[in-house]
């Protein structure tokens, strides 16, 4: 036999496992099936196989629905010094710190705030629970379902959760924010340092509770008053609250709000800030155009310096008149600026709300996380924060002021901004420091003006070179 017939690399010939697709006589392509059948497949390799098909047909994800409860995203997770900040103090609120050993005095501190709400609703606390127990399918939606997995037959156990947690969250807020507020405070039974740390836990990404179960149990009875003290409570957490402290709420329609968390959010996102037109440039440009490109870099469009570094070009912090973290703004006069920044207080729930901005689910502009981290920008050592305090732009609610600039520079590295948001402030203020006649002026009056023994050693001086000169003129210059 020829080494033709026995394929021996003549051309077009194939072996019996190849298919030719096509052949042409001009040495084009030609596609072959090179399928490979001699290796045999278990039945677990087939299944991790036919996976593939199941997350294909799974499509995009769901940026529509309101974004699930869920744990703090593994990127944030996974740095140590973060989880001080994602776990609860005092109380536990839900079925993700439900059986934490650690919360001790939890479930009792809960159980007396249920009871005062129950004796204080008008309602029967049947009637009550019977209004959750009649939605637990659709209160269940507004978990991840990982978190559900425990309690996935046993309704009754997680009902009963969701009824005194509800309840607990109520008469807590009722307590510091309700309509009579100096009879309350005749009645605590709690002390007042715990009740400020239940408020913080109720700010916790893992902490939430559908804000359906605070609906549910205030639809009747004397609910009314209790929830007035919920926008109360969320403006409690804002400095400057604006002209827009009302109507806020009432944009807030009944049976969409989620949580608490996302309610301190849109308070954060509602003021004097762009104009209509920003918004959808911004959802144009940014999170539907270029910005899941512009994203995936970590830095910022134009690097501005540190506090320090700003003042001695001649730029000073001021305290914008809302904490809406849109109303920032920058003015220059001169030679020297003015950077006005929305006060904030930064406490637990800042690495909350990034957080929740992180969540795979929640379709947003990461308004709160390109704050902070154009703060970042801003913050590199503990004085920065002292000037950022006395400029009154920011609340240390951490403890030192150490401890606020370890947290900035930690997570720098973690987060990833949207840079259109701020990127015409941080134009200005490049702009500013570049100029080098500017920056000379802003560094002499910097040098000479900072403070009064400076302006005044500066006018000793001249007044001691003008006496200098007026000695040496008379000296030169007298009579004969």
């Amino acid at each position: 036999m020829s080494s033709t017939e026995e394929g021996g690399g003549a051309l077009g010939a194939v072996s019996t496992d190849q298919t030719i697709i096509n052949n042409n006589t001009n040495n084009d392509s030609v596609n072959i099936d090179m399928r490979c059948t001699d290796v045999p497949l278990s039945n677990g390799e087939l299944a991790n196989l036919k996976s593939l098909d199941k997350a294909f047909d799974g499509g995009e994800r769901n940026l529509t629905a309101n974004p699930l409860i869920r744990k703090v995203p593994s990127t944030l997770r996974r740095t140590v010094d973060f989880m001080k900040y994602f776990k609860p103090k005092v109380i536990s609120i839900g079925p993700i710190h439900h059986d934490d050993p650690t919360l001790h005095e939890s479930k009792e501190l809960k159980l007396k705030l249920a009871a005062k709400f129950v004796n204080n609703i008008g309602v029967e606390r049947e009637s009550l629970y019977r209004n959750i127990k009649k939605e637990m399918d659709g209160l269940k939606k507004y978990y991840d379902p990982q978190e559900l997995e425990k309690y996935r037959d046993d309704d009754e156990k997680l009902a009963w959760m969701f009824f005194v947690d509800g309840c607990a969250i109520l008469q807590a807020v009722y307590l510091r924010y309700g309509d009579d507020i100096f009879y309350v405070y005749g009645q605590l039974f709690i002390k007042n340092d715990m009740l400020t740390f239940v408020y913080s836990d109720l700010f916790l990404l893992e902490n939430q509770l559908p804000f359906r179960v605070l609906e549910l149990l205030t639809s009747s009875g004397n609910g009314k008053k209790f929830m007035n003290a919920i926008p109360r409570f969320i403006d409690g957490a804002v400095i400057n609250q604006g002209e827009d402290s009302e109507w806020w709420w009432e944009k807030q329609k009944e049976g969409e709000r989620i949580h608490l968390l996302n309610l301190l959010r849109e308070r954060l996102l509602v003021g004097k800030g762009k104009p209509w037109w920003w918004r959808w440039h911004l959802w144009l440009f940014t999170e539907h155009g270029s910005s899941n490109e512009a994203r995936t870099k970590r830095h910022h469009l134009h690097n501005i310096g540190n506090v320090k570094e700003l003042k001695k070009a001649g730029i000073w912090l001021k305290a914008s008149k809302t904490s809406c973290l849109t109303d920032i703004s920058f003015n220059r006069i001169f030679f020297f600026g003015k950077l006005y920044l929305p006060p904030i207080t930064v406490d637990d729930s800042t690495m909350n709300l990034i957080a929740y901005e992180m969540c795979p689910d929640f379709d947003n502009d990461f308004t709160v996380t390109s704050f902070m981290c154009s703060l970042d920008l801003l913050i590199d050592e503990a004085e920065d924060v002292k000037e950022m305090r006395d400029a009154g732009v920011l609340y240390n609610g951490l403890g030192s002021e150490e401890e606020v600039a370890k947290l900035f520079n930690k997570m720098n590295a973690d987060l990833v901004p949207s840079p259109q948001i701020y990127s015409d402030v941080e134009q200005q203020i490049h702009n500013h420091c570049k100029n080098m006649l500017i920056n000379n002026v802003a560094q002499w009056y910097h040098a000479y003006f900072r403070s009064p023994w400076s302006f005044w050693a500066l006018v000793a001086a001249i007044a001691a070179l003008y006496l200098s000169a007026l000695q040496t003129y008379y000296t030169i210059h007298q009579p004969k």
